[in-house]
């Protein structure tokens, strides 16, 4: 589920600096409406420049991830601890493409991104300003295949054929 809701053209008198509030009213509502809904990102482009929001994987050019993770969530080291797991599982399949994982308090910014709404919620910036949207693609389709693969993991799925290949190999 994706909201393209434009809260700086929609709310009388918006301003900036609710747009975490703004955005909450919109999480809960998705929550309340699909207890389903299992991980929760927000996702942000970087203020750095190319060379510091770019790495080559396999001859092609990446939007590098950044994960941040609001520390005065009083439940923050939940949501580090799934960023970590995103991170470790970018990392094995992809070299370099995280750049990480930091921890803002409320002196570095929000300092809780409506992360205590779920545990398995990040905020992942991906590229900077320089970033081509092809190199955004490339790495939102890496970025997907890697959590997708940590739901099936955690849905205790199996690969499709799986079962039949273990049979096949046990007789």
């Amino acid at each position: 589920m994706h909201s393209s809701k434009d809260y700086a053209g929609t709310v009388k008198d918006y301003d900036w600096n609710q747009s975490y509030k703004y955005s909450k009213q919109t999480v809960a509502q998705a929550m309340a409406g699909d207890k389903d809904l299992t991980f929760f990102f927000d996702i942000h482009r970087d203020s750095l420049r190319r060379k510091e929001s770019t790495v080559t994987i396999g001859g092609k050019d990446y939007a590098q991830v950044f994960f941040i993770i609001g520390q005065r969530n009083p439940d923050w080291k939940q949501n580090e601890s799934f960023a970590n797991e995103i991170h470790e599982k970018l990392e094995a399949s992809y070299p370099g493409l995280s750049r990480g994982i930091w921890g803002k308090t409320a002196a570095t910014g929000n300092g809780e991104y409506n992360q205590s709404l779920a545990p398995d919620s990040v905020l992942i910036e991906i590229g900077g300003v320089d970033n081509t949207l092809e190199e955004c693609y490339r790495t939102a389709d890496a970025l997907a295949k890697t959590i997708s693969d940590l739901y099936w993991q955690s849905q205790n799925a199996e690969a499709a054929g799986a079962g039949a290949k273990k049979a096949a190999t046990a007789q």
